[in-house]
């Protein structure tokens, strides 16, 4: 009648929950560490199609396409889909030459600034 009870194996219902509650905390880790990289991701790719945007809007105004005038000129200037606005201004020939910036924008955010490029162009190009 007194038999020795035998311990049963397993784990206790709070060492499964204090588990549970472990594995969640990392799960949500991952999770957030995820979106960080894919927002990241999104970040460098609207950055390289825009400095792509700015490399083609200077080499229309090496080669004489665009207008190279003092002052601001605003453009569409979209890129693999993406729609971009540049923004080219021209200073005053010295020697010669214009310096030219070209700022690249999403067109719908005109004012975080995704690329700037700057560069000297031979006076009279466009013309």
């Amino acid at each position: 009648m007194n038999e020795p009870r035998l311990r049963e194996a397993g784990f206790t219902l709070i060492e499964v929950l204090i588990a549970l509650a472990i594995v969640s905390i990392a799960l949500a880790a991952i999770v957030r560490a995820s979106s960080l990289t894919i927002t990241n991701l999104g970040l460098l790719e609207q950055q390289s199609l825009a400095m792509l945007s700015a490399e083609n809007r200077l080499a229309e105004l090496r080669i004489g396409q665009g207008a190279a005038a003092p002052g601001v000129v605003r453009s569409a200037c979209p890129q693999g889909g993406l729609r971009l606005m540049c923004r080219t201004e021209a200073g005053i020939a010295v020697d010669g030459l214009r310096t030219v910036t070209v700022d690249v924008y999403l067109a719908e955010d005109g004012e975080r600034r995704l690329a700037s490029l700057r560069t000297r162009v031979q006076d009279g190009a466009g013309k």
